[in-house]
């Protein structure tokens, strides 16, 4: 991973208007999700959803942290080894970043101790449907291995760059973790809701060029909300929230 990639999706984002547009469907969501108080966002990354945050969200704290030193974000910090006391946060937030991580279940436990009682983990992250499977296998550059161990993803293990990643790690977690884990790990089972992302891909994402004229944009954001009903079999990312106990 390099300060470069992060630029160059920072220079994507400032070239394309559509993509704000489209990504702030998703900041929305983690936004309102999220509780007051103390945010720490986690793989933050380019910094997008800090920023969109500060903007709309002007009161309480948000930290925003990622695993690279970047001069836009907050600390550098691993999302399995937080550097804050136990019970600081009132909510640990992430858009894209749980597909990356070699050691999810490191994660949770580290959320569960740095959340208060009640606290909650807000998660956007991609999810294969009939729709987004052949796109995040043979479209996508992280790829998509449906049988792959979503609790140790990635055979390179602690070597492993950090912009690696896997679009079924979420899905195969969400779909086979039972209550009873959840609960292990200090948590209410997740709350989830599978988004479609029309938009998104006729955006062509953090790739140069785009599909979507901004003429467009709002006919595909209405799309995507209106075919939400459909979105177990089309859609492309999942909202997750889940409760510190």
């Amino acid at each position: 991973m390099s300060l470069e990639r992060l630029r160059e999706h920072r220079s994507v984002w400032q070239s394309k208007p559509v993509l704000p547009s489209v990504y702030g469907v998703w900041f929305r969501l983690i936004s309102g999700s999220a509780r007051g108080g103390s945010v720490v966002e986690i793989g933050a990354g380019p910094g997008f959803l800090a920023e969109w945050a500060h903007a709309s969200r002007p009161q309480g704290l948000w930290v925003a942290t990622d695993l690279l030193p970047a001069p836009w974000n907050d600390l550098a910090a691993d999302a399995t080894n937080l550097p804050f006391r136990d019970g600081a946060a009132t909510s640990v937030v992430g858009i894209d970043v749980l597909h990356h991580l070699g050691e999810p279940r490191r994660f949770f436990e580290e959320a569960a101790r740095v959340l208060a009682p009640g606290g909650v983990i807000v998660l956007v992250e991609p999810w294969v449907t009939a729709l987004s499977y052949p796109i995040y296998r043979w479209l996508h550059p992280e790829g998509c291995d449906l049988w792959l161990d979503p609790w140790r993803p990635f055979a390179s293990g602690s070597t492993k760059d950090a912009f690696e990643g896997d679009a079924a790690v979420a899905w195969r977690i969400l779909r086979s973790a039972p209550p009873a884990l959840w609960r292990e790990l200090g948590f209410e089972p997740p709350r989830l809701t599978v988004l479609n992302g029309f938009a998104y891909l006729m955006s062509l994402g953090f790739r140069r060029g785009s599909l979507l004229p901004t003429a467009l944009l709002p006919l595909l954001l209405g799309l995507d909300s209106s075919l939400a009903p459909l979105a177990r079999w089309v859609g492309m990312r999942v909202h997750a929230v889940w409760r510190r106990a």
